[in-house]
């Protein structure tokens, strides 16, 4: 790491010589060519944070292993160096063993932290890659030199971390019952949010921009001002980034809450109790399940396989998650609960392939025997996230604090209480008071953001999963 750059020149001059004197009659021809064509960490210390086996202090270990799963990226064009996928928070940058090669042998050389000398990179030798770091390498010919920026992404947070953060308090929302919340993703490609709830009369409409606060919308119809009824709370859906609403009969959609469009005039439907990207489902003033493949224009009978009594019928929720197996096919289930007042899971899959077949709505029987099946909850939303279905809300009986956040892997047939998300402590209620029951709404935004809303509070949540907002480094490139 001592000698100047400038010193390693003559040594080129010396092999040319050594060169000419073994054969005169020999003619060597060097590449002019210079490159860097492999990359890769082979051995790194990591310290690991975690618990006590009581659960009550921290304690750090450290690990030694090589990282040569995480694949760095050499832009020929712009002569950089990096790993698109970054190495795993604790990693020390500061003592990375690494395997670099050159184009044909070469010599790769390390650029000094503090000064302009060099040294050669040695595949045993730990180097300091906590900051960019400028890695040399000089054609055979010893005509040219080509510099590469490196630089090793090493994650600052722990990747399966999750943290609520409260949003601004609204006093507004505190005076909303049977809440709901959704999320679209408008055409600049941010998220925005819509919150309705009661007023004990008609359904009001709040919406949040780029997270930042509730503000009380003005629903316009063809610049009439419109009325929401008390049922439309119960009534939302969102499809192809449009909130879709059922308000006396009539089928309406918005992208911003304040201007709405009518798909569907004086309809059988009551209440909207799911979509796809297909179509929009809803039960008619007779209780059966309806599809519409116009947005709401037209109606007819959807098939289900069980008896219509099975249907949940109040505190309804729904999710719809896009099949990997299957192109422009999706997952959509119904939860809820019965006229009776137990808790009922419908699902079906939605296609709209060429000559796929309709497939009707499915039953989700819960054995007697199934230990971990979704209790019933109060004021329940539910949503999909990182791979899981999520339900939020209060377990029937109880009237105090108790609001749990319940997942599931398997698509609704068995629950449990979450092992990284958990309902935001600050939700609370006074135990002697029903009506301080927390009265949330679940919804999940396109930038992987979770959101609660408790309106008894005015209270508003959002949390992430670390991994989940990492961003995506370019792969491929071209010239």
């Amino acid at each position: 790491m001592k000698n100047k750059f400038a010193a390693f020149a003559m040594l080129f001059m010396a092999v040319f010589t050594l060169a000419s004197c073994l054969n005169d009659d020999t003619d060597y021809v060097y590449t002019d060519d210079s490159a860097i064509t492999s990359f890769s960490v082979t051995g790194a210390k990591r310290y690991i944070h975690t618990k006590t086996k009581k659960g009550d202090k921290d304690s750090v270990y450290t690990t030694t292993s090589s990282y040569t799963s995480y694949k760095f990226v050499i832009d020929q064009n712009n002569n950089t160096i990096y790993n698109p996928d970054s190495l795993p928070c604790g990693i020390d940058a500061k003592k990375l063993v690494c395997n670099v090669y050159g184009l044909n042998s070469m010599t790769v050389y390390i650029k000094n932290l503090k000064d302009d000398n060099v040294g050669i990179v040695s595949n045993t030798d730990s180097l300091d890659f906590s900051e960019v770091r400028e890695l040399k390498v000089m054609s055979n010919s010893g005509k040219f030199l080509r510099t590469y920026k490196v630089k090793v992404n090493v994650h600052k947070e722990q990747a399966d971390s999750f943290f609520w953060a409260s949003m601004t308090k609204n006093a507004d929302i505190e005076q909303l019952q049977n809440v709901k919340t959704c999320a679209i993703k408008t055409a600049e490609g941010k998220d925005r949010l819509f919150l309705f709830g009661t007023d004990g009369n008609n359904t009001k409409l709040y919406v949040m921009n780029n997270g930042q606060t509730w503000t009380a919308a003005t629903p316009k119809l063809n610049d009439a001002v419109l009325t929401f009824d008390a049922n439309v709370c119960k009534s939302i859906v969102t499809k192809n980034e449009k909130v879709y609403i059922c308000n006396a009969g009539n089928i309406l959609c918005t992208t911003d809450g304040n201007t709405w469009e009518q798909t569907g005039n004086a309809t059988t439907i009551k209440t909207l109790v799911a979509a796809s990207p297909l179509r929009l489902y809803g039960y008619n003033t007779e209780g059966s399940l309806l599809a519409s493949d116009d947005n709401g224009a037209t109606w007819t009978l959807a098939t289900i396989d069980s008896d219509a009594s099975f249907l949940p019928t109040n505190n309804l929720s729904y999710t719809c998650t896009a099949l990997r197996t299957n192109s422009n096919s999706y997952r959509v289930t119904i939860y809820g609960t019965t006229a009776t007042g137990a808790m009922a899971i419908w699902g079906k899959v939605d296609e709209g392939n060429k000559y796929s077949e309709n497939q009707p709505w499915a039953y989700y029987e819960v054995s007697t025997e199934n230990k971990h099946a979704l209790p019933k909850l109060n004021n329940m939303s539910v949503a999909t996230y990182d791979g899981k279905t999520y339900a939020l809300g209060t377990p029937d009986g109880m009237n105090d604090s108790n609001a749990n956040l319940y997942s599931s892997k398997d698509g609704g047939l068995t629950w449990a209480k979450d092992t990284i998300l958990t309902v935001p402590t600050e939700i609370t209620s006074n135990k002697e008071n029903a009506s301080n029951t927390p009265n949330m709404a679940l919804t999940v935004d396109s930038s992987n953001f979770i959101w609660i809303v408790n309106a008894t509070e005015g209270n508003t949540w959002r949390g992430r999963i670390n991994r989940l907002g990492w961003k995506k480094e370019q792969t491929d490139f071209t010239e």
